[in-house]
């Protein structure tokens, strides 16, 4: 994880990344390089710092080594391969079998590799990044004044002896921006940001945790008149509407009560009830005079136990909610219902509204500004019959009400379940937008998001299935940010309005060119296209915005335009997250990527293996749809707007599924001398192949613990993760290219299966930690299983044959030849069961407690059931 101790206190070094002088990234101008050596501009609130240390240095130059051994290795490889096919005998199984064995073993040793390169050479520059969001605050960024003195007496000026000499003084000011000194508060430097909420169905993503996440937004440490809160419900329940409805009620409360007394975190559900492990299982927070950050110290325990009594009735007024829903089952008006746009909250002015001492009150308010940010509930309408694109055609229709409603130029993309964690997130996400960089005079206005990490509660502390993807979100992510930026990956996302509009960033743009707002491109609203020229937010929730706001979600608007193609979040893949964030790419836009600490949001994950794999299937499927697509990563973008490498990212990002054919073999191929009963299969390995194989692994182990030291997450991580993928690879990968085949030859879409976003319930029947990881041991079987549990079979039985057969003792081998030929093999078998040791654990349920005398049962049971099939195949035969 990038170290950055704080947002509002901590930077990295002062030393700054030097602006690329490139087509990917601007340089800063000589007027701002000047003013900078002059001490004229204000301090950089972002400060990028690239990382060159020896470590980073040395994983260069292994990656680069291992590339060339790479090519050596398939250099002698598909010579020896020549030969070894033009031989009389070519090693007794004939030579048409073994052009087919040695043309798909390189196949799949070139397919290995080259996704190897595709993985680790985006990741060779990265950058970490710190930002001071006290900064924001600073009178630096307040406008420049010019004061005049004019005096009807000229003499007068003279006499200072006395006050009442002092002549009448007249002072005026001017500034560059008009606006600008209107208020001098954080109002009015602030720009105004929309949050985005989508959630889909209410069974599996629990309106009380949409409730929690509207909370946490509106109690987030960003001015309440410059935030408007939309949630999209894409089920059009009633229960979700009423927890938007109790969370609006509670905000009032909620809100004072976390700026009052500093609440961190500001989800309530995680402050009073999350404890250490995160979710509803762990022990309440206690909060320590020392960690106090509001004004109150003494009124807390009291305001707390007040409030902490009126979140517990919302709950159980929620609760009550979605008994009745469930009762009275919607009958498919998930896929059919009208749109409805609802303002529950209007919009705060831009003075503070401070509360009134009143005994009446639950908590004293006085002092303490009681303004509420804007609240928005949306649900748009939805026809059999009609495509509505699952999340994107959500995101969509968010981003059209929107516009007509307060139309910022800032967006906030959460998941239903990720909630803002650090309260100082959004100021963090808006000085990546409205910084100069380098500390010059030139705006970063080409970065169109900023990607922050994705963070779980409720995962297992050893984290069985790499829930918390942390070589992707450290590693890759980071690495990326010191190119054109990160991948954009579905939440925790702060995008420019403008950008989602099919816009070319500044740079690419002719000069004095806007946002053409195109009838055939954005649709006929009127209003709608008015907001698009608009370079200011506006607040509207009378009658027309929000009548026009309705028309614009309807299913039919966006007939015959460019919605979902140019504009806005791309539709024909399940993973619109990725597609969007390259159509951004492609165009010139950068992107920027921070983790901030505490961290900015967090979420659920999935800890039970058949949802974790559906999981995986869904992005692997989306991932192929967008490689078939026309936004492919090889064909798609000018080449001059995409960094090399960024398309290089892309393209592993939308093949890498592809990797399951090749491995599937390689793990199901023990399979074969067992079946066969040896002959040619079982070939000695030559000295050349030996050298060789050491020569990778090697630096395949040197570049894992050099990329673990640079990017800063632990080396049981990295590998979990890696066993994570071999488990992925051999069964939601598999899956994911057969429905994609199948979707490319007969046009069938793939089917969508929403992620559970269920936490430990403290209704489970069961103590302790085994409660709240309940799901972690539930084993529900699914047909994506069955190639990794075939694959563990196979080498489980492999092992137990080679022990019966003697083939462990290597060391008796009468040669080296002979003592490789019988230890790789064991080798492979003993690498691929340690990789899918998480799969079986998965597989035993709450069983996997007496791993060891399962497993050993399981290594006799697969291998007698083999050597019977083999029986039965050489009595059939003979």
């Amino acid at each position: 994880m990038p170290p950055s101790a704080g947002l509002a206190t901590e930077s990295l070094p002062a030393a700054t990344c030097p602006a690329k002088k490139d087509a990917y990234a601007a340089a800063a101008s000589p007027e701002s390089e000047t003013k900078l050596a002059a001490g004229d501009e204000r301090a950089p609130l972002v400060r990028t710092t690239r990382i060159s240390t020896t470590t980073i240095k040395l994983y260069r130059l292994t990656i680069f080594v291992r590339i060339a051994i790479f090519v050596l290795f398939f250099k002698w490889r598909i010579t020896y391969a020549a030969r070894a096919i033009s031989s009389t005998d070519a090693g007794g199984i004939g030579m048409s079998k073994a052009a087919t064995f040695w043309t798909a073993s390189i196949a799949g040793e070139l397919w290995f590799a080259f996704m190897w390169v595709l993985d680790q050479l985006p990741k060779m520059m990265p950058v970490r990044r710190a930002v001071d969001v006290t900064a924001l605050d600073d009178d630096t960024l307040l406008p420049a004044m010019d004061v005049f003195v004019t005096t009807a007496d000229p003499d007068g000026i003279a006499a200072l002896d006395d006050d009442a000499l002092l002549p009448a003084m007249d002072v005026f000011v001017t500034t560059a921006d008009p606006d600008g000194i209107a208020a001098l508060d954080d109002d009015a430097l602030l720009p105004a940001m929309d949050v985005f909420v989508t959630t889909a169905d209410p069974d599996k993503e629990p309106p009380l945790a949409t409730a929690n996440t509207v909370l946490s937004i509106l109690a987030a440490g960003y001015p309440a008149g410059k935030v408007t809160c939309y949630v999209s419900d894409d089920a059009g329940a009633e229960v979700t509407r009423g927890a938007v409805v109790e969370a609006a009620r509670f905000a009032a409360l909620w809100v004072p009560f976390c700026r009052k007394h500093g609440v961190e975190p500001r989800n309530p559900e995680a402050y009073f009830n999350g404890g250490e492990g995160g979710g509803g299982g762990g022990k309440a927070r206690v909060v320590a005079r020392g960690s106090y950050k509001g004004r109150a110290w003494p009124e807390l325990v009291r305001d707390r136990r007040r409030v902490r009594r009126e979140y517990e009735e919302m709950r159980l007024r929620i609760d009550a909610l979605q008994a009745a829903d469930a009762r009275r089952r919607r009958c498919g008006a998930a896929d059919d219902h009208a749109g409805v746009v609802q303002v529950l909250i209007d919009s705060a002015g831009s003075a503070p509204q401070l509360g009134v001492a009143d005994g009446s009150k639950l908590i004293d308010l006085a002092s303490v500004d009681v303004r509420l940010p804007a609240l928005v509930y949306v649900c748009r309408e939805k026809r059999r019959g009609r495509a509505h694109h699952r999340k994107a055609g959500a995101m969509n229709a968010l981003l059209r009400a929107s516009a007509v409603l307060s139309n910022a130029p800032f967006i906030l993309n959460l998941d239903c379940d990720h909630y803002v964690n650090n309260s100082q997130a959004l100021r963090a996400g808006i000085c990546f937008m409205i910084e100069r960089r380098g500390g010059g005079a030139e705006d970063a206005g080409d970065v169109a998001f900023v990607q922050f990490p994705q963070r779980f509660d409720g995962v297992d502390p050893g984290d069985r299935y790499a829930n918390h993807n942390r070589v992707f979100f450290d590693c890759t992510e980071l690495g990326l940010d010191g190119l054109q930026g990160p991948i954009y990956v579905g939440t925790g996302c702060l995008f420019r309005r403008v950008a989602l509009y099919g816009v070319d960033p500044p740079r690419w743009r002719s000069p004095g060119g806007g946002v053409a707002a195109d009838p055939a491109k954005f649709g006929e609203s009127a209003p709608f296209l008015a907001s698009v020229r608009a370079e200011q937010s506006h607040s509207r929730d009378d009658g027309d915005a929000i009548a026009e706001a309705s028309a614009l979600v309807s299913c039919a608007y966006e007939d015959g335009t460019a919605w979902g193609r140019d504009v806005g979040w791309v539709y024909g893949t399940v993973t619109e997250d990725v597609a969007t964030g390259f159509c951004m790419h492609r165009r010139g836009w950068r992107s920027a990527y921070y983790a901030a600490a505490p961290d900015a949001f967090r979420g659920t994950a999935p800890i039970n293996l058949a949802d974790r794999l559906h999981q995986v299937l869904r992005w692997a499927a989306g991932s192929l749809e967008i490689f078939f697509s026309r936004n492919n990563a090889l064909l798609a973008g000018d080449r001059r707007r995409l960094h090399p490498l960024q398309r290089a990212a892309y393209l592993n990002t939308t093949v890498y599924p592809f990797t399951s054919l090749f491995l599937i073999a390689y793990c199901l191929f023990p399979a074969i001398p067992l079946i066969a009963g040896g002959g040619g299969w079982n070939a000695a390995p030559t000295p050349t192949y030996v050298a060789f194989l050491a020569a990778l692994m090697v630096t395949l182990a040197a570049v894992a613990v050099l990329e673990t030291r640079w990017s800063g997450i632990a080396l049981g991580e990295w590998w979990r993760n890696e066993q994570f993928w071999m488990v992925s690879a051999t069964s939601a990968y598999l899956a994911a290219v057969a429905q994609v085949a199948l979707k490319v030859a007969t046009g069938k879409e793939i089917s969508f299966k929403l992620t559970s976003k269920h936490l430990a319930s403290s209704a489970t029947p069961v103590a302790g930690k085994d409660r709240q990881y309940a799901e972690l041991y539930a084993v529900r079987w699914t047909a994506l299983m069955a190639p990794t549990a075939a694959a563990l079979a196979v080498n489980v039985a492999s092992m137990a044959a080679a022990g019966g057969g003697g083939r462990w003792w290597w060391w008796d081998a009468p040669s080296a030849a002979a003592a490789a030929a019988a230890a790789l093999p064991v080798a492979f078998n003993v690498w691929v069961v340690v990789h899918l040791y998480p799969f079986a654990l998965g597989l035993m349920g709450r069983r996997s407690k007496a791993v060891r005398p399962i497993l050993f049962l399981f290594a006799v049971v697969a291998y007698l059931a083999v050597r019977f099939l083999c029986l039965l195949l050489q009595f059939h035969t003979a």
